[in-house]
């Protein structure tokens, strides 16, 4: 019987003092899981390191590396895409090459799956490596993507690290959008899926480069993509507030015409300039709000009608 084919999809960016460290530990997985056959696809996302050339040097190492580059820096996203769908194995995972997702995990999550499991996440059992800023806007983005999810639950503190069958690829490819974000869409496509724990551990080399801008980034692409929700908010809260403006505005006309007509007096009446000030700044912030939520969706539409590539691959090197 023939070894089923697994395929580790690495993406890279300045990431040339990690490279021999990802490898070395890589080919020590592979060599423990010998009943399976192996492909290392690592992405060049447009390292201006020596990230390329090192891969290029090492395939002549491990003859199970194949280099994807890219024609620029399209990020990180962008990168597990390219990977992913070059990729030939019968089960794919991806990867950081930072070694914070362990490589021990792969054969557990290869026991599920050939348990059945087409989906097999590895989730953060904990954050504490984390700053409490990190840690505090990921546990927000969490509940918030839960809420506007809907029929799509996007398991909490799962990055891009899991194990996918071959069918599940096939059909998170299908999907037409050219803004894509990985963690929400094999949530999408569905199929059984499991799970394994782990702690995650610090990055002992190198250093990140996945920064706060990045991070704010995939939330807004990830709350975007997964529902108009944000939209109908902002119309029901419009709404409410034309409703309770504007029985406050009759109110205040009431009030004001007694006070005209000397029927009623009303000494706060002379503090209406400060409390017109204030609802005026509030509704403009409102308003604001409301089209900056709009635009963003306007944005991304304007991005998918031009149907431009996700990324750009410029050469895939085999190792032959």
């Amino acid at each position: 019987m023939a070894k089923k084919l697994v395929t580790v999809v690495v993406p890279m960016y300045n990431e040339e003092p990690m490279v021999p460290h990802f490898l070395t530990k890589i080919a020590e997985i592979i060599k423990e899981n010998d009943g399976y056959n192996f492909e290392v696809v690592a992405v060049n996302d447009g390292s201006r390191d020596n990230t390329l050339a090192l891969l290029y040097d090492f395939q002549k190492k491990y003859k199970f590396l194949r280099v994807v580059n890219l024609s620029r820096n399209f990020g990180h996203e962008a990168a597990v895409a390219a990977g992913l769908s070059v990729a030939k194995g019968d089960a794919i995972i991806p990867i950081d090459a930072d070694l914070q997702d362990p490589p021990e995990l792969i054969k557990p999550m290869l026991e599920l799956f050939e348990e059945g499991y087409d989906v097999v996440n590895a989730r953060r059992a904990s954050r504490k490596e984390d700053t409490w800023i990190k840690r505090y806007t990921a546990g927000k983005f969490y509940r918030v993507i839960d809420k506007l999810s809907g029929k799509v639950r996007i398991p909490q503190n799962v990055g891009h690290y899991r194990l996918i069958s071959r069918r599940v690829l096939d059909e998170v490819l299908k999907l037409p959008e050219s803004n894509r974000v990985f963690r929400v869409e094999v949530p999408y496509v569905g199929f059984k899926t499991a799970e394994v724990a782990f702690v995650r551990p610090k990055r002992e080399h190198g250093k990140t480069h996945y920064n706060m801008k990045s991070m704010i980034d995939l939330a807004i692409n990830a709350i975007t993509i997964t529902s108009t929700k944000p939209l109908n908010f902002v119309f029901k809260f419009a709404m409410w507030l034309g409703i309770i403006f504007g029985l406050s505005a009759v109110t205040q006309l009431v009030l004001f015409i007694l006070e005209m007509t000397k029927v009623l007096v009303l000494p706060f009446l002379n503090h209406g300039v400060w409390l017109l000030i204030n609802v005026s700044l509030f509704l403009t912030t409102v308003i604001l709000l409301a089209l900056t939520i709009i635009s963003i969706y306007l944005g991304k539409t304007f991005n998918e009608t031009q149907k431009r590539p996700f990324y750009v691959i410029e050469s895939v090197k085999e190792n032959k």
